[in-house]
């Protein structure tokens, strides 16, 4: 794979990841959203795509959560 794919796919993985952190802090802000729910149901289910690392990413900044997960960092 040459330099500029690879750029091109890494820049597509970002913005998805971008993509689902936007989301949840969308949903956070929902009255009756429960952000350690949210969180602890990847435990089950680990996220599989640059969008839901971002997106379980953004539950865990977004300064509600009082439970941590193992997919942190993954």
């Amino acid at each position: 794979m040459d330099k500029v794919t690879q750029l091109k796919e890494l820049t597509i993985r970002l913005n998805d990841h971008w993509r689902g952190r936007e989301a949840s802090e969308r949903d956070v802000n929902e009255p009756d959203f429960d952000v350690d729910q949210a969180i602890m149901s990847f435990d089950n289910d680990p996220p599989d795509s640059a969008y839901l690392r971002g997106y379980l990413r953004g539950l865990l900044k977004c300064g509600y959560a009082t439970v941590g997960s193992k997919w942190d960092g993954v």
